[in-house]
């Protein structure tokens, strides 16, 4: 679909594009990493960082070892709607720190 919207529009200077995003911070996750942390030894109010560092590797092993911000979400849409990605159209950027397989 988006391929195929991105071919009949393109005439018209319009880009069509996905962002498909990887694990993103959110509340949830935040509660539920600490949660796991302190099953495994860590106080519940440890910095982000120590908590992500030790929970994350049990559930995937995303090569920049973080999960995303919002930020990193953001950053792509704005880039994709942005004159910097005028000739990009039908792309699907993955925004999941390296987490899917390349083609």
């Amino acid at each position: 679909m988006r391929t195929s919207l991105a071919k009949a529009v393109a005439a018209q200077g319009i880009t069509v594009n996905a962002i498909s995003p990887g694990t993103i911070h959110s509340n949830t996750l935040d509660r539920k990493f600490r949660e796991i942390a302190t099953q495994h030894g860590l106080a519940s109010d440890a910095p982000w960082e120590e908590i992500e560092r030790a929970v994350l590797p049990l559930f995937a092993q995303v090569p920049v070892g973080r999960v995303g911000q919002l930020d990193d979400i953001a950053n792509a849409a704005v880039f994709l709607a942005s004159p910097l990605a005028a000739y990009i159209t039908g792309s699907n950027l993955r925004v999941d720190g390296g987490l899917s397989p390349g083609l």
